[in-house]
């Protein structure tokens, strides 16, 4: 029987290849839909080596978060952020998915995701370009926060204060302009 990483990377392996005939015809969309196609190779390199190490109970601790680093800008062409943005560009990945959603509801990868919620990382990413709901046993990450901007230091000498004379006239208050 395959493992979960076998099957994982035979589903991505279908994904690959759905893709391949649409990039290679739509030439407007190549960049990006090769783009995802090396992303889905190399997802499927990094879940079997997650899965190796479950398996050899040599599990890293999971990494902390990074919302509060600054990220570097990429010079590839912007992902579409819509749900099952891949689904509605390559009709051919939607069986595809239906095969992801099989195998993310299967009791061992239950298990899995419990035990390395690292995963994460590799299927939230995945289940949103397909359109797949996230599995319960698939943790969200923590919510990202913005760090706050530390105020700056007040000017060390700040102008004298200019006092109007006691004779002169107030200043005349801003006429108001009601809208049309």
């Amino acid at each position: 029987m395959p493992t979960l990483a076998t099957t994982f990377a035979l589903i991505l392996a279908g994904l690959r290849a759905a893709i391949a005939p649409t990039a290679a015809r739509d030439r407007a969309r190549t960049a990006l839909l090769v783009l995802i196609w090396s992303r889905l190779g190399r997802m499927a390199t990094r879940f079997e080596r997650l899965f190796a190490r479950w398996q050899a109970g040599t599990l890293p601790r999971p990494r902390p978060s990074r919302a509060r680093q600054p990220t570097k800008p990429h010079p590839h062409p912007s992902i579409p952020t819509d749900p099952a943005w891949l689904v509605v560009m390559v009709r051919e990945t939607a069986p595809v998915a239906a095969q992801l959603q099989h195998l993310l509801d299967h009791p061992d990868m239950a298990e899995f995701l419990h035990a390395a919620p690292q995963a994460g990382r590799i299927l939230r990413p995945l289940c949103h370009m397909l359109g797949i709901p996230r599995p319960s046993a698939l943790p969200l990450p923590p919510p990202r926060t913005r760090a706050l901007r530390q105020p700056t230091a007040a000017p060390t000498s700040a102008p004298p204060a200019v006092t109007p004379p006691s004779h002169a006239t107030p200043p005349t208050p801003a006429l108001r302009v009601a809208p049309a």
